[in-house]
């Protein structure tokens, strides 16, 4: 595929370096993006950060030859911010000055010379960089830089979106535009004034080693100061109450700040879905919020594709609700909302994946008779298949590259076992021999270099990447519903809640007889017993069949002249058929999304400047 240019919307920033590499970048940035631009200087007096934001979104604190910018939201001001950064001598001091830093936000640096730029352990925000004449620019987004440099996208990764799960890592860390990386989660990217660049890791995820009873004291601290982190401002704030546990925490949380709280819901057609009766009695108990509820008919259908304004710098995840997300944005900011609290992270946090009892079984074997049991006879598993599972030592890449082997084998029956380093990636039927040779290609690629999974311990491993593709879809939406008017803010995926949560044991986080432990016990006291009681979890499933009923021909004439068949990646009789075809669960529906995200995100793609 040729050069691309892409647009640019919403706010976004770049960081050069410090010296004449750096302002020549600059230059370059401003000639390719000639809309007057927001400047941050080093300490030299040369810029630093260049784009666009709100100014309640910055905080700068220079002092002498350091300057310390943090762009997002944070509880801390400048005042904190100095006292944090009173003894900072060197760039590495600056993980100290973190720790006492709540919310979710990119932080750079400049100090003599040099730069340090990063985003968030869960990829809710992420920094990108790439070459520009021998000069490396980072910024908080890789369109930005792909029209910067006139990247071209890479079809291996991009075979690799398809995928009918999200792809493992390492391909997930893997940018969609040639020659624009992405700086790992748990590293920052040091930049010299001579250009060059290097990620450094400065976290590492914690050993899940506190009981219960220890862990969710911290768990409740750090979640009501990421909540406080949003509310602390004041004005008005929305948040989603669906009565599940995880928005309830919130609103309950947020609530209790200077901000005027507005809970909002939206209705579903799913007769199984008992939300309305848990949500109902959550804003019973909630007397100084406002509240709203939308019928399912207020709202827009599921799979409904909204025109963008860019298409932003990956396939859209969250694809089959995007409609709605926007829909929530424009609704809650005509109430006059500054930004939306949403629960997403929760699962990924405080349901341990069955893979949990693979360690369990190696490091606590007593513990793991009860939960072995309990989790056997919920979800059916045979005693032979159990035992092969439990039994399996295949190192991460050894998994990884059993895996390239067995991207088109049917996908495993639901009760199977799944004790592995995640659920195993199969390629939708209707992708290409092209896509899935791509993609087995990178899969054995990344097997051969021993890639490293996020922990050794596989539940450990497989929480931290759920977090962090449920932190990239966040960080879109969030970008959708900002252009939209109101930003999306999920609190459960700030560091300290992160941590807090990982570092609970693993028995106490994946019991089969209660639902989220931890996160029912921290919020004890905060929020009304009857609803951290509740075990259901409300589903759309009919709200996703009408959806797709609604929106056929839509779909059918979005893939008639398919980018992603012009680039070989798809059979495109063979997805016409699969959206024609009779779907006997909303399961079967899944393998779609991907394929829709990454048609809707070509489309989007501009080829000239707009």
């Amino acid at each position: 595929m040729g050069d691309l240019t892409v647009g640019v919307g919403g706010s976004w920033f770049a960081v050069v370096p410090d010296g004449p590499a750096g302002a020549a970048a600059a230059t370059r940035l401003r000639q390719h993006f000639p809309d007057r631009l927001s400047v941050v200087s080093h300490p030299s007096g040369s810029p630093f950060l260049l784009g666009r934001w709100s100014p309640e979104e910055l905080t700068v604190v220079a002092a002498g030859p350091l300057c310390v910018v943090v762009l997002g939201r944070c509880s801390a001001g400048a005042g904190r911010l100095s006292a944090a950064l009173a003894h900072t001598r060197d760039l590495k001091d600056l993980d100290a000055v973190l720790d006492v830093l709540p919310g979710c936000f990119h932080m750079a640096a400049s100090l003599d010379g040099r730069v340090r730029v990063q985003g968030t352990v869960s990829a809710v925000r992420q920094v990108f960089h790439t070459q520009i004449e021998g000069t490396t620019v980072a910024a908080c987004r890789a369109d930005v830089l792909a029209r910067l440099s006139g990247a071209a996208l890479d079809e291996r990764l991009l075979a690799a979106r398809l995928l009918v799960l999200p792809p493992p890592h390492p391909l997930d860390t893997r940018c969609p535009w040639r020659g624009v990386h992405l700086v790992p989660a748990d590293s920052f990217l040091l930049l010299s004034a001579d250009g060059t660049a290097r990620p450094v890791q400065w976290w590492r995820p914690p050993d899940p080693l506190l009981p219960l009873k220890l862990g969710v004291t911290g768990v409740r601290q750090a979640l009501t100061e990421a909540v406080a982190a949003r509310t602390a401002a004041g004005g008005v704030v929305s948040a989603d109450l669906s009565g599940g546990m995880d928005s309830s925490s919130i609103c309950f949380l947020a609530a209790r700040g200077p901000a005027r709280l507005i809970t909002y819901r939206q209705g579903t057609r799913d007769p199984g879905n008992d939300d309305a009766r848990f949500g109902a009695l959550a804003a019973a108990a909630l007397q100084e919020a406002e509240h709203s509820v939308d019928a399912p008919e207020q709202i827009p259908p599921m799979f409904a594709l909204p025109p963008l304004l860019s298409a932003g710098d990956e396939p859209y995840r969250w694809i089959r609700s995007q409609a709605r997300a926007a829909h929530t944005a424009h609704r809650m900011a005509s109430r006059g909302s500054r930004l939306h609290l949403s629960g997403h992270g929760g699962d990924e946090l405080f349901l341990a994946a069955p893979s949990h009892l693979h360690t369990l079984v190696r490091t606590r074997p007593w513990a793991s008779v009860g939960a072995l049991r309990a989790r056997r006879a919920l979800s059916r598993w045979p005693v032979s298949q159990t035992l092969r599972a439990l039994a399996d030592s295949a190192d991460y890449a050894t998994w990884l590259a059993a895996t390239a082997r067995s991207l088109v084998n049917p996908s495993p029956v639901a009760s199977a076992p799944q004790l592995q380093w995640g659920a195993p990636p199969r390629m939708p039927p209707w992708a290409s021999d092209q896509a899935v040779h791509a993609v087995r290609e990178l899969l054995t690629e990344a097997a051969a270099d021993d890639v490293a999974p996020l922990h050794a311990l596989r539940a450990q491993h497989e929480a931290l990447h759920h977090v962090r593709v449920c932190g990239r879809a966040a960080r879109q939406a969030n970008r959708l519903m900002s252009m939209a008017g109101v930003p999306l803010e999920v609190p459960f995926l700030d560091r300290r809640v992160v941590e807090a949560a990982l570092a609970i044991r693993l028995e106490d986080r994946g019991t089969a007889r209660r639902y989220k432990p931890p996160l029912a016990a921290a919020m004890h006291g905060v929020v009304p017993d009857l609803l951290l009681r509740r075990t259901t979890k409300g589903g759309y499933g009919d709200d996703v069949y009408r959806g797709l009923h609604d929106q056929r021909t839509t779909l059918l004439d979005l893939f008639e002249s398919a980018e992603l068949s012009r680039l070989g990646l798809i059979k495109p009789q063979a997805l016409r058929a699969a959206l024609l075809a009779p779907h006997a669960t909303a399961r079967t529906l899944i393998p779609l999304e991907s394929t829709l995200a990454c048609e809707g995100w070509l489309q989007n793609l501009p080829h000239t400047t707009p």
